[in-house]
């Protein structure tokens, strides 16, 4: 009765030792599970930390972008009301445009303390009013750029981060008959 089914023929050959090797493998199948969630959960939390990663990178990014336009129409605006009521060009300092930045910018920024902080802002007032070749409306400009670094999480010691940078230009409202900038 042995040998019906084959397992007989199986049991006495060169194959004895690999059946007899799973068997006792199949009777311990909570080791097997245990090996295999170690294997899968790397990267189950790899593409989790990936997940969460680009998020931030995005909310980040986010946060730069309206900080600096809002710190620039902010400071453009501030101008303009300051040309309006008393005839004289008097452009924010950089200590005020980054105080503008950081009412504006929304966490996960930290504040702006200078022109080399992390976030980094830097400010430059333009007149293009003698200017005939360009193709822009004659006027004050304001040409702010805010640069960050950004680290993600998990990974700050594998290296230095991503710069991340946005530039807009804010118009200063009523300025075509001044003659120089800031």
């Amino acid at each position: 009765m042995r040998g019906i089914g084959g397992i007989w023929r199986w049991t006495q050959g060169p194959w004895s030792r690999i059946i007899r090797l799973a068997a006792a493998c199949a009777r311990h199948r909570r080791a097997f599970a245990a090996v295999e969630f170690a294997l899968v959960s790397l990267a189950m939390f790899g593409f989790l930390l990936a997940i969460i990663n680009l998020g931030m990178l995005g909310l980040t990014l986010g946060a730069l972008v309206h900080g600096v336009q809002s710190a620039a129409r902010t400071a453009a605006v501030q101008t303009s009301y300051n040309y309006a009521t008393s005839r004289a060009l008097t452009c924010p300092s950089n200590a005020a445009i980054i105080g503008y930045f950081n009412q504006h910018a929304d966490p996960p920024l930290p504040p702006a303390t200078s022109t080399t902080s992390n976030p980094a802002l830097i400010a430059s007032w333009s007149n293009n009013g003698n200017d005939t070749v360009t193709t822009e409306p004659p006027g004050v400009y304001l040409t702010l750029t805010g640069t960050y670094r950004w680290v993600p999480i998990g990974f700050a010691p594998f290296g230095a981060g991503i710069n991340l940078s946005i530039t807009t230009v804010a118009t200063v409202t009523g300025s075509a008959q001044v003659s120089s900038a800031c």
